[in-house]
This record gives structure tokens, sequence and C-alpha cells, in this order.
């Protein structure tokens, strides 16, 4: 019976990572991303499954690593700095572009199909109510998304997927993209997972140990409940990824992302498709929004010292989400992808320094490699907004892999390798004690 119950729980916590990873962004960016690459649609899913599923179950791996606490992760580098990144993210990411979009995308391609008189303003309001609801609960959040919103998710989207490769609408055709794996990387930036793994992996290995696992046993099921999500979010990102591909020769290249799927599933399944795809939209859209709102109200909870309740972090969340949300999900695209340069590169290196944390000698590593990596996105940055200062262009052209969108990966390494030494020869003692052994300096 044991066994029997963790394979139980792990089942339901790889369904509710699932979820949690699986989003608004989630659902329109594949089709998209198959639309533009055609028949290099292949090519297209590799990159974007670097970015959509491996980085973010590495961020899982990566918190679990540090002890289960996203400050654990950022330690090395310095107090402030989990502060500030993480609001960063919390406010830049999560509230202000992840929430409202799940909202915005709820209404245009689930409620305003069914039901086109509905408003969308009364769309967002039922959203966050529900959202509000599920959340306010911070002990049993991923329990409520695993075994309720989940299941009939994945029976949907499943449907979805083997219906469009056994029946499929077209035949992919050659497009005029020239880099597909790139450009699937880097707009898979959008669906946010990799962030959305360092929000909520804290809240699932909090949910393992709430079950009573320890030690190896609660390990071995964090790592079993996220090969199934990976597993689940590769079956579902190949079968939309390839569903835009078959719609290649059908769509236009500039046709809007929500117009796209639900075009594609118009045509997929009839009549029928457009209940179907309302349903899959809510859950998915709901149980993402209430895994992050959750996080992000024990993290102002947190960062008040008490100040704002979980609760009422869990209601403001709610709140601003209702209001962007009324932007529609077009705007609020469009005013993301700076975000998401600027502080994307950042947490990828962030995981990856967590995944070989055990091997890192000290704080410097962190240090360089972040600080480079930041510095070379806050540049990308400033082109994407505009700001096309010669210079810096020219700087980041002569970046290996710039051409691929990877400017940062070589001075991420730089820096990693810089800080080691350099920290290595100049910093005191103390910091040295205070890096490898935290315990003693609590």
């Amino acid at each position: 019976m044991k066994g029997n119950k963790i394979v139980q729980n792990t089942i339901i916590i790889g369904f509710a990572l699932f979820a949690v990873f699986f989003g608004a962004g989630n659902l329109i960016f594949p089709p998209s991303i198959g639309l533009a690459s055609g028949t290099n649609w292949l090519q297209a899913l590799i990159g974007f499954c670097i970015t959509g599923i491996a980085l973010p179950l590495l961020a899982v791996i990566a918190i679990l690593n540090v002890g289960g606490k996203f400050e654990n992760l950022t330690k090395p580098i310095s107090p402030w700095f989990y502060k500030i990144f993480n609001l960063l993210l919390m406010v830049g990411i999560g509230m202000f572009v992840t929430i409202p979009r799940m909202a915005a995308t709820t209404h245009e391609l689930g409620v305003k199909a069914l039901v086109p008189q509905v408003p969308s303003i009364v769309t967002i309001i039922v959203f966050f109510a529900i959202t509000f609801y599920f959340a306010m609960d911070k002990s049993n959040v991923i329990d409520k998304i695993g075994k309720f919103l989940t299941p009939l998710l994945v029976i949907i989207l499943i449907f979805i997927v083997f219906k469009g490769i056994i029946d499929p609408i077209g035949t992919p055709i050659v497009t005029e993209l020239k880099n597909p794996f790139s450009n699937a990387f880097i707009n898979a930036y959008q669906t946010g997972d990799v962030v959305t793994g360092i929000f909520c992996a804290p809240i699932i290995i909090a949910a393992i140990i709430g079950h009573g696992y320890k030690g190896g046993t609660m390990k071995k099921v964090a790592i079993s409940a996220t090969a199934i999500a990976g597993i689940g979010l590769l079956v579902v990102y190949g079968g939309l990824l390839y569903l835009g591909a078959a719609g290649s020769g059908l769509y236009p290249e500039n046709i809007e992302s929500t117009a796209l799927v639900s075009g594609l599933i118009d045509r997929l399944l009839g009549s029928s498709g457009a209940v179907l795809l309302a349903i899959t939209i809510a859950l998915a859209c709901l149980t993402s929004a209430i895994g992050v709102t959750a996080v992000i109200g024990d993290f102002l909870r947190d960062i008040t010292n008490d100040k704002v309740s979980y609760r009422n972090g869990a209601l403001l969340v709610c709140l601003v989400g209702a209001a962007i949300g009324m932007l529609g999900v077009e705007k609020i695209i469009n005013y993301t992808l700076p975000i998401f340069l600027a502080l994307y590169p950042v947490a990828i290196v962030l995981v990856f320094l967590g995944v070989f944390n055990k091997i890192i000698s000290n704080p410097g590593t962190y240090r360089g490699a972040i600080l480079l990596t930041f510095i070379v996105s806050l540049f990308e940055t400033c082109g994407a907004i505009g700001l096309k200062i010669p210079a810096i262009l020219n700087f980041i052209s002569m970046m290996p892999f710039s051409a691929n969108g990877f400017s940062w990966l070589v001075p991420a390494i730089v820096g990693a390798a810089l800080g080691t030494v350099i920290y290595k020869f100049a910093a005191n003692k103390q910091e040295q004690v205070s890096f490898i052994e935290p315990e003693e300096n609590a």
C-alpha cells in the first residue's frame, strides 16, 4: 500500500507540475512557431523544447539541489539580489505578464468564441474569483490542481494532439524563416516557464514534504514527478507545433496568435472544437494562474515581514491581473519581449548554476556569470526597445552565437571563470566560510 501511495502522489504532483507550466503562452506560441517554421517544424520543436521543457524542469532540480528555496539559489551572489531579482520576476513577469495574459486568453479564445456577447470584464472577474478561491489556501494548492483541474485538461489536450497527427489539416510548406531553431528558442522565452519553474519549485517541493516524504524518497518523488510533467509537455508541444506547421499553407504568416489557434481547432474539430478549446483554455490558464498567484502571494508576505498576509497578497495579484488583463492578449504580448530579454538569460544561468551547485567552488562563479549575463541582456533589451546605439549593436554582434540569439552564453561562461579566479585570490576567508558552511553562520 505504501508503494501505491507513493505512485499515486507522484502522479498527482506530476500532473500539477504539468498544469502549472501549461498556461496561456504554452497554447498560443507552439502553433505560431510551427506556422512560421513550416517544413522545418522539427528543428523548431527542438529549440522550443529546450526553453519550454528542459530548462523549466532543470529549474525544479536546481531548487531541489539547494534545499527547496529560491533564496538559497541566489545566496552566493548577495542577500539583496534575491529580493531585487525575485521582485523583478514576480512583478515584471508574473504579475504584469503571465497572470493577466492567462485571463485575457481565456476570454478571447474561450468565452468570446462561445458567447460573443459576454464582455471581457465579466470573464476576467470570474476568472480571478476562481483563481483566488483555489489559491487562498496555500497548504493544498498543488493537490487541488493535480486532483481536480489537470486530469480533464490532459485528456482534452491529448485528444487534440492525436487528432491533429492522425488527421492533419494540411501539409507543412517551405517558409522564409531562416533559423527555426533559434526563433523557437527565443520565442519560447515568452511562455515564461523557466521563471515559472523557479517560482513554483518551492511549493511543489513543499507539497511533497507535506505528504510526509523526506530525504531520498522526497527527491525520488520530485524527480519522478518532474519526468511525468516533461513527457506530458513534450507530447503536447510536439502536437501543437506540428498542427501549426500543417496550417502553414492555409494561414498568412502575420495572423494573430489567438486567431490562428481558433482557426486551427475549428478546421480540426469542426463545431465541437470551439467548446473543447474553451474548456482547454480555461483549465490551462486557471491552473497556471492559481500556482503563480500562490507563489507571488507568499513572496509578498515574506518580503513585507507578514505586514501583507498571504491571502491579501494573493488578492492584490488578482486585482492587478484583472486590470492589466483588460488590455487583451496581443497588447500584453507586445510589451513583454523586452522584459523577457532582460531577465530570462539571467534566470537560465541561475538554473544551470543551481543544477551544478555541488561542484561550484565559490560564490565568485555565481557573481561573475550573473554580472556579465545581465550586462549583455541589458544591451540586447536596449536594442529591442529602439535604443539602437551603434556601439552596443556592434558589441552584441561580435558575441559568439549572437546570430542565434545566444549572445549571453559565452559572457556567462567567461564571467563564471573570471569570478571564480578573482574570488579565490581576493575574497577574505570569512566569505569562504559563509558560503561553504552557511549553517554555522546562521
